[in-house]
């Protein structure tokens, strides 16, 4: 798979534990070498991915599979 569109349009996420999910998901897709887009956040979710999420941030990655 070269690309991967995840739909957050009926989701709405309370905490950090959903984040978690959506970070492992995401990390495993781009390292099978997928590119990943997300769609469809509400404010609320978008607030809290941004907060709490790493699958953006290179370096909270590189921490996260280096065991650190």
């Amino acid at each position: 798979v070269s690309k991967v569109t995840i739909d957050l349009t009926q989701a709405h996420f309370w905490d950090i534990t959903s984040v978690s999910a959506l970070d492992k998901v995401v990390i495993r897709f781009r390292r099978e070498g997928a590119e990943v887009e997300l769609i469809g956040m509400n404010d609320a979710t978008s607030t809290i991915v941004d907060r709490f999420g790493v699958h953006d941030k290179p370096e909270e990655v590189e921490k996260l599979l280096s065991g650190h």
